[in-house]
C-alpha cells in the first residue's frame, strides 16, 4: 500500500472527528507550544498517547535538543520525532494519525491509548481536559450505547458515493406588489430593486451560472426561465426582464411555489437550488408561506431573503432560518448600499472562490453641492481582473465629475475608452478587464450643481487567473432576533467573519461589524471573548448593545494596512510529518472587502433596561496563559495573558483569581481548593487591576518556599463586579530549575588588514594548534631521513660500517657531492621556529585569557563560567558569584 493510499483513511477520520464529534487537535498548533514540564519535572512532548515513544530533535541542527534558560524547555526548532521503527507505537488519531488508527481514553489500564491530560494542546484547552472518547461518548452516536464495538469479522468497507456538482441555479422571486410603488427621496421601491437587482445581475454571479427572474403580486409570474450565463447578452436580457412598476396584493407562498416549479424545469431537481425573496410587506393571498414551506424543505431549497421596511413579514426570517438561508434587511432609504451589499451576500458564502467577484468597497458618498470627495481604494495583487468601478445614480443621468488616479499616476474619466453607463442599472461603470494595476487608487468626485449628490460607490473584481484565490470574506450571524424578555441565550448575538485566500487564513487584518449605523465595533482573532481559536483568520464578537428596537442590517468591513500576513500550510491541518518547521507566513499587501451578514430584529428594549441585570453571562475564559520566563536566583515565574472584559466584551473585569497546584486535576477539578497567589507573591505587575480588553496582562510572581525544582501548574479565573467568575483558563506548567547557557560555537571575527584582507577564520584551541604544529614537523623529519637515506643508498661508499655511513652522509665530501642535502635541515630548524611562534602567537590573542599583562577590559567581562579555559594544561577555575551574575546578565562578546 502506498503512503498516499494509508494516509487517506486516517486523514478523514481525523477531519470527521473535528466536523462531527467536535475534537480539538492534540499536536502543536498556532502558538501553543511543543513542550511542557509534567507533574514529574521531566521536559515532555505534546502528544497523546502519554507514553509514546521517541525523541526529541532540532530540526535545524539535526541533533539532541538544547534547552532555553528563559523557559527551562526546548528551544522553537526542536520538535518531537516518533519512533517508528517500533511496530507497535501507537498514537491518537487527532494527534499524529499517520502511525496509528486509534482515539485516545482515559483508561489507564491501556497506556498505549491513556490520554495525556497535562498537555498544553488544544484538544485539553477547549474540551477541559478531556479525551476524545469521553468527548464522543457524549454524542449522539455513541451515547446510551448506540454504536457498540464490533469484532473483525463484521467490518464493513465504506462506500462512498461520487456527487457531482450542478451548475448552481438561482432564481429571484421579486415582489411586484402596489406598495413596491412607495416614493422614498425621489425613488420608488421598485427603481431602488430593479437597480440593485440589475447590478446583482451584471457583477456578482459567475459566469456559468443558471438564472431565472419570478414575479408575483396577486399571483405569480415566470418573467425568466433558467438561463445560464455565458456571454454578457445573456446577462443583459435577465436585467431587460426585470420589472419596472408595482400593482395588487402580496401572494409571497404563489411566488415561492412559481420558484420552486423554475428549479425543477424540464424534470430535473430542485435540490441545491436558491430562491432569492426580496419583498416590502405582508402576505394577504393564499398560498400562504406556510402551506409553501413543507414543499421547501422537502425538495431541499436553500431560500433567502430581502426584507424592505418594518412592515415586511416577519415571517421571513424564519423561513430563511429553516431552509439554511439568510435573511437580510434594506430600510427603503436613499441608501441603496444595504440591498447591493444583501444581494451580493447571497453568493459569496456559496460561490466557488476562483470564479468569485469580490466587493472590495461600497460605500454611499455624499458629495455637498459646489464641493469635492476624495476617496482611496486598495487594489490587491489576489483580485485584478473584470475590475470595475462602480457609481450608481437616479435621474436621468450621472450628475458628477469622475477622476480616478491610479497608483502610477494614470487618469481615468466618465470620457475615458474604459468607461460606459447602464441606463437599465443607472450606473456609470470605470472597467479594467484585466492586470488593474495593484496598489492605492485615488477616485475624485466633483459637485459643480447647486444642491449635494449622493451616489453609491462599489468597486468589484476577481482573481486574475482561473486556477488563483482571491482574498474572501465568510460570514456567520449566531441569531437574528434579539429579545429582551425572552430567554437568556435570545440575548448574546455573536458575529464572526473569516477571512481567507483559498483556503489558507489571513491573520493580523482589520476586521469591524456595525449594526444600523451604530459605531463600528472591532472583531478578534485571539482567542478571548467569542473568539474561540486565536491565529485561524476567523474573526469574532459578541454583540450585546442595540441602538432601539427595530430591524437593522448588520455589516461588515475588512481591512488590511501593515502587519497582515497570510498562514501558508494553516489550511488543512491534519498533522502527519515528524515535526519540521511548519506553517509558514508571507507578507500580505493593503486589501479591503465589504460583506452583508443579514438583519437582527430588537425587541422589547426599553430606555430603562438594565443590562449588567439582564446579560447574565460571566466573563470569558482566557484561553492564552502562557509561562514566558523563569529565575532560578529569584525563584519565580513571568506568566502572560490577553485580558478579557466584562459581560459586554468592552468594560474592564474587576479583578483576577491566579491558583497553582503539583497537580493539574486539582485546578481543574477543584479550583478553589488549590493555593492562590496573593499579593504579597507578586514581584511586578497587578492581580486586581485588570487592564483594558484585549491588552496584555503580564505578572511576575515569586514561587513558595519548597517548589524549587518541582513542577507546578497554573490556571486562572477572571471576576467582574457584578460577582460573576469566568471558568478556569487554559492550564500551563512550570518549573524552576537551572538550566546552563546554551553553549555557542566560536563566530567569525572580521578583521581588516593593511592590504584589504579578508576576515581570519575562528582561532583553535591550543592543544589542538600544538598537536598540528608537531604533527607538521614530524611530517618533515620523516621526510628528510627518507631523502637522504636514498640519497645515500646510490652513493658508492662501498662497504662501510653504520658510524662511517652517518660520518660520510654530513661530511665536506658528501655535501659538495649532494648540495641539495643542505635543504633538509634548513627546513626542519625553519618549521620548529615557525612552529613554536604561531604557537605563542595564538595564546596571546585568545579571547578568555591574555598572556600579556596589557589587558583592556576587567576580568570577569573576560570570563565565561561555563567553559573551562586552558593553557598549556593548566585548567581555568570557575568562580560561583561569576556563575550566579552571568546567568543573570548572559555572555559578554569579545570583539
Amino acid at each position: 500500500m502506498r503512503v498516499s493510499e494509508y494516509i487517506i483513511g486516517p486523514t478523514i477520520v481525523h477531519e470527521w472527528g473535528h466536523l462531527r464529534w467536535g475534537l480539538r487537535d492534540e499536536y502543536q498548533v498556532r502558538d501553543y507550544p511543543r513542550f511542557y514540564r509534567d507533574s514529574d519535572n521531566e521536559v515532555a512532548a505534546v502528544k497523546c498517547g502519554k507514553y509514546m515513544k521517541g525523541e526529541n530533535v532540532d530540526f535545524i541542527k539535526k541533533k539532541p535538543c538544547t534547552l532555553d534558560p528563559d523557559t527551562g524547555l526546548p528551544t522553537d526548532t526542536c520538535y518531537f520525532k516518533v519512533n517508528r521503527i517500533n511496530p507497535g507505537v501507537k498514537a491518537s488519531l487527532m494527534f499524529q494519525h499517520d502511525v496509528t488508527e486509534m482515539f485516545c481514553d482515559n483508561d489507564v489500564t491501556d497506556p498505549d491509548s491513556l490520554h495525556n491530560v497535562e498537555a498544553p494542546n488544544e484538544q485539553n484547552d477547549m474540551c477541559d481536559g478531556r479525551s476524545a472518547w469521553e468527548v464522543m461518548r457524549e454524542h449522539s452516536d455513541f451515547k446510551d450505547g448506540n454504536s457498540p464495538p464490533i469484532d473483525d469479522k463484521h467490518v464493513r468497507a465504506p462506500t462512498f458515493r461520487i456527487v457531482q456538482a450542478k451548475t448552481q441555479r438561482v432564481v429571484l422571486v421579486l415582489d411586484v406588489s402596489g406598495s413596491m410603488n412607495k416614493l422614498t427621496s425621489g425613488s420608488t421601491r421598485m427603481e431602488r430593486l430593479r437597480q440593485a437587482a440589475a447590478d446583482f445581475l451584471l457583477r456578482a454571479v459567475p459566469s456559468g451560472y443558471s438564472v431565472g427572474i419570478v414575479t408575483f403580486n396577486t399571483s405569480a409570474v415566470i418573467r425568466k426561465d433558467l438561463t445560464t450565463i455565458a456571454t454578457p447578452k445573456d446577462r443583459e436580457d435577465l436585467i431587460n426582464a426585470l420589472p419596472e412598476s408595482g400593482l395588487g396584493n402580496t401572494a409571497i407562498g404563489s411566488g415561492l411555489n412559481t420558484g420552486l416549479e423554475v428549479l425543477k424545469h424540464g424534470g430535473d431537481s430542485a435540490s441545491g437550488g436558491v430562491l432569492i425573496l426580496v419583498s416590502d410587506g405582508k402576505e394577504t393571498d393564499r398560498p400562504v408561506i406556510v402551506d409553501v414551506k413543507p414543499m421547501l424543505l422537502s425538495a431541499e431549497v436553500v431560500v433567502h431573503t430581502i426584507l424592505i421596511s418594518e412592515v415586511a413579514d416577519p415571517q421571513l426570517v424564519s423561513l430563511a432560518a429553516d431552509t439554511r438561508g439568510r435573511s437580510f434587511f434594506y430600510s427603503g432609504s436613499n441608501d441603496t448600499t444595504d440591498m447591493i451589499s444583501a444581494f451580493w451576500s447571497t453568493i459569496t458564502d456559496t460561490s466557488d472562490g476562483s470564479l468569485l467577484c469580490i466587493q472590495m468597497f461600497l460605500e454611499t458618498v455624499l458629495v455637498p453641492a459646489n464641493d469635492k470627495v476624495v476617496k482611496f481604494v486598495d487594489v490587491d495583487s489576489s483580485v485584478g481582473r473584470d475590475t470595475e468601478f462602480t457609481f450608481s445614480y437616479s435621474g436621468d443621468s450621472f450628475p458628477l465629475d469622475v477622476l480616478m488616479t491610479s497608483p502610477s499616476g494614470q487618469h481615468f474619466t466618465a470620457s475615458s475608452d474604459n468607461s460606459h453607463v447602464s441606463r437599465v442599472a443607472k450606473q456609470l461603470m470605470i472597467s479594467f478587464p484585466k492586470d488593474t494595476e495593484v496598489g492605492r487608487w485615488k477616485i475624485l468626485l466633483t459637485n459643480d450643481g447647486s444642491s449635494a449628490v449622493t451616489t453609491q460607490l462599489l468597486v468589484s473584481s476577481r482573481a486574475p487567473t482561473d486556477d488563483s484565490y482571491p482574498i474572501r470574506t465568510r460570514t456567520f450571524l449566531s441569531q437574528n432576533q434579539i429579545d429582551f424578555k425572552g430567554p437568556q441565550s435570545s440575548l448574546k448575538l455573536i458575529v464572526g467573519v473569516e477571512v481567507m485566500k483559498g483556503y489558507e487564513p489571513i491573520l493580523g487584518a482589520k476586521v469591524e461589524v456595525q449594526v444600523g449605523s451604530t459605531p463600528w465595533k472591532s472583531l478578534n482573532d485571539n482567542g478571548q471573548g467569542a473568539d474561540a481559536a486565536r491565529g485561524d483568520g476567523f474573526y469574532s464578537t459578541a454583540l450585546l448593545r442595540f441602538p432601539a428596537n427595530g430591524k437593522f442590517p448588520v455589516k461588515v468591513r475588512v481591512a488590511a494596512e501593515e502587519g497582515a500576513k497570510l498562514l501558508v500550510g494553516g489550511g488543512s491541518r491534519a498533522y502527519t510529518l515528524d515535526g519540521g518547521l511548519g506553517p509558514t507566513y508571507e507578507t500580505v499587501g493593503p486589501f479591503q472587502r465589504r460583506a452583508d451578514l443579514g438583519l437582527v430584529s430588537v425587541s422589547n428594549l426599553t430606555p430603562d433596561t438594565d443590562l449588567r441585570a439582564l446579560y447574565p453571562f460571566p466573563p470569558e475564559k482566557i484561553n492564552d496563559l502562557k509561562v514566558v520566563n523563569i529565575s532560578f536566583v529569584d525563584n519565580s515565574a513571568t506568566l502572560q495573558w490577553a485580558a478579557v472584559g466584562d459581560y459586554d466584551e468592552q468594560a474592564t473585569a474587576s479583578s483576577y483569581e491566579l491558583r497553582f497546584s503539583k497537580n493539574i486535576r486539582d485546578l481543574r477539578n477543584s479550583f478553589q481548593n488549590a493555593s492562590q497567589v496573593d499579593d504579597t507573591d507578586v514581584i511586578a505587575g497587578s492581580l486586581g487591576s485588570p487592564s483594558a480588553p484585549s491588552e496584555r496582562e503580564t505578572v511576575v510572581i515569586r514561587f513558595p518556599a519548597g517548589y524549587e525544582n518541582k513542577t507546578i501548574f497554573f490556571g486562572l479565573k477572571v471576576h467582574h463586579s457584578v460577582d460573576r467568575v469566568s471558568v478556569v483558563s487554559n492550564i500551563v506548567s512550570t518549573a524552576v530549575v537551572f538550566v546552563p547557557p546554551v553553549a555557542v560555537e566560536p563566530t567569525k571575527v572580521a578583521e581588516t588588514t593593511t592590504t584589504g584582507g579578508t576576515p581570519m577564520e575562528p582561532k583553535k584551541p591550543l592543544v589542538w594548534s600544538l598537536l598540528a604544529i608537531a604533527a607538521v614537523i614530524v611530517v618533515v623529519v620523516v621526510v628528510i631521513v627518507v631523502v637522504v637515506v636514498i640519497r645515500c643508498s646510490v652513493q658508492p661508499y662501498g662497504r662501510q660500517s653504520t658510524g662511517d655511513m652517518a660520518r660520510g652522509i654530513f661530511s665536506f665530501r658528501t655535501l659538495r657531492r649532494s648540495p641539495e642535502l643542505i635543504l633538509a635541515p634548513s627546513l626542519a630548524i625553519i618549521s620548529t621556529i615557525i612552529g613554536f611562534s604561531y604557537l605563542f602567537w595564538s595564546a596571546a590573542r585568545k579571547p578568555d585569557v591574555r598572556l600579556s599583562h596589557y589587558e583592556t577590559e576587567p576580568r570577569h567581562e573576560r570570563v565565561v563560567p561555563s567553559y573551562r579555559t586552558k593553557i598549556f594544561w593548566k585548567e581555568h577555575k570557575s568562580i560561583p558569584e561569576l556563575e550566579k551574575l552571568h546567568k543573570e546578565i548572559g555572555t559578554y562578546k569579545y570583539k
